[in-house]
């Protein structure tokens, strides 16, 4: 428990007001919103919080696994389709607008490590 408890507090405490109100329940969260959250925490390796997050937003975990079932359908005759959708781009704007949030002292060690782990940039 004390690793998730960690990896909560980290990010929240680096994560936009906007997200932090997300994730506390303040306001309602979106598909889209679920997705670009759970791209971060996953690419921060943040697994515990990870799955805490699918676990506690459990709706839109089904409603995420079928979005990707769609794609990974749609992959199959179309192989271009994240390169023609900017999939790129979208996780790569996730990235910079999460980092742009954080405290300028600690911008870069995060999106040296963002970028890293999602092979972008």
């Amino acid at each position: 428990m004390e690793k998730l408890e960690k990896e909560e507090s980290t990010f929240l405490s680096l994560c936009s007001p906007h997200d932090r109100d997300l994730l506390t329940g303040r306001i309602d969260m979106t598909l889209q919103d679920f997705e670009r959250i759970t791209y971060l925490t996953m690419a921060l390796d943040y697994v515990e919080y990870s799955l805490d997050l699918h676990k506690r937003y459990i709706e839109l975990t089904v409603k995420l696994t079928r979005q990707l079932e769609r794609e990974n359908q749609i992959l199959a005759d179309y192989p271009a389709y994240y390169l023609d959708e900017d999939t790129a781009e979208t996780y790569q704007k996730w990235i910079d607008d999460f980092c742009n949030h954080i405290p300028a002292d600690k911008q870069e060690y995060y999106r040296n490590k963002l970028n890293t782990q999602t092979g972008l940039r």
